[in-house]
């Protein structure tokens, strides 16, 4: 880390820089930091972390699966400036948002659909990704083919252990139990409430269970870092569309308190952050997934999961900030 003589440097800095200088010295790799942390959650942990510059990785419980909750977006994100990059798509063309895509909650297109039917894409792309607008990727996962041509991707993309079968209401009216719903055509925001508020917390709870234990829609650490790698060595897409997707993952702005929540102020991370909820204090899954922007000018893939974990919020944030800082600090 190098700082500019007006500067002053804390006594924190001091302290994270020598540990950091102690840490390289003695050989200690961040999965050893990863343990620890993990332990402080009754769910599972994974994380994976790939210098981009030397290719050098880390892993915990790499291999295991995890539900991708929303970062499934970035995949989805992908397929459509893949098919921009193909001349299918434009990212001026509008899209009609159809009343099945509209899901409230976390979504400003929800909030101005009544008055405009169609976006931009371009608009929708940022949305989905840097807000994790539900909308948004409602509309982009049916105009993308949905399931089959995700599964497509990803193979020619060679990329594996990332899975996207179901739209991310799908996966919410699985998760909360609902087992008898009509088609997708057919889906308004109110049939969804009231199917969901019909469910028992028993029911909920046996569904998160179920869920969990579904490969459908699912990522392990080391097939996202994957993922993230081949996007930002350019890869997978054009030129330009890489540079479009990464600027969207800079301007995320949803659970800062995780992969950055512990590392320097103005640090660059380009991520997408998922979260899925349970039932009587069990969370499905808590996740951020991106690239640090280190100072020194490397980049470093970082993807963390915990899921199955009854701990508070900002214990499982905490676990995911830690694990960043760890990979942070080890680099630097």
């Amino acid at each position: 880390m190098y700082l500019e003589k007006s500067e002053k440097v804390t006594r924190r800095q001091c302290i994270t820089l020598l540990g950091s200088a102690v840490a390289r010295a003695a050989g200690t790799s961040p999965e050893t930091q990863w343990r620890k942390v993990a332990v402080e959650t009754d769910g599972v942990v994974g994380a994976a972390a790939m210098h981009l510059n030397s290719g050098e990785r880390f892993a915990l419980n790499g291999d295991e699966r995890f539900p991708l909750a929303s970062v499934c977006k970035l995949p989805i994100a992908m397929n459509i400036l893949a098919m921009v990059d193909e001349g299918k798509l434009g990212l001026n063309q509008e899209i009609e948002v159809l009343p099945r895509d509209v899901w409230a909650g976390v979504s400003d297109i929800q909030k101005r659909w009544l008055a405009q039917r169609r976006f931009a894409l371009n608009e929708m792309i940022e949305l989905m990704v840097a807000h994790s607008d539900n909308t948004a990727v409602e509309t982009l996962f049916r105009f993308g083919g949905e399931g089959p041509a995700m599964a497509a991707r990803f193979r020619e993309w060679k990329v594996e252990g990332v899975r996207v079968d179901r739209s991310e209401r799908q996966c919410n009216l699985d998760r909360n139990g609902v087992e008898h719903y009509p088609p997708p055509g057919e889906w308004t925001d109110e049939k969804i409430d009231a199917l969901i508020a019909s469910t028992s917390s028993a029911m909920r709870y046996r569904a998160t269970q179920r869920y969990l234990n579904d490969p459908r829609d699912t990522g392990t650490p080391n097939g996202t870092v994957q993922l993230l790698a081949r996007v930002f060595r350019g890869e997978v897409l054009s030129k330009t569309s890489t540079a479009r997707l990464i600027e969207a993952l800079k301007a995320t702005t949803t659970f800062p308190g995780r992969l950055k929540g512990l590392l320097p102020p103005g640090t660059i991370v380009a991520h997408k952050t998922g979260s899925a909820g349970g039932a009587k204090g069990l969370s499905a899954a808590t996740n951020d997934s991106g690239v640090i922007f280190m100072p020194n000018g490397g980049r470093v893939a970082v993807s963390v999961y915990v899921k199955a974990s009854t701990r508070k919020d900002s214990v499982r944030d905490s676990i995911i900030a830690r694990i960043a800082r760890a990979v942070y600090d080890y680099y630097l």
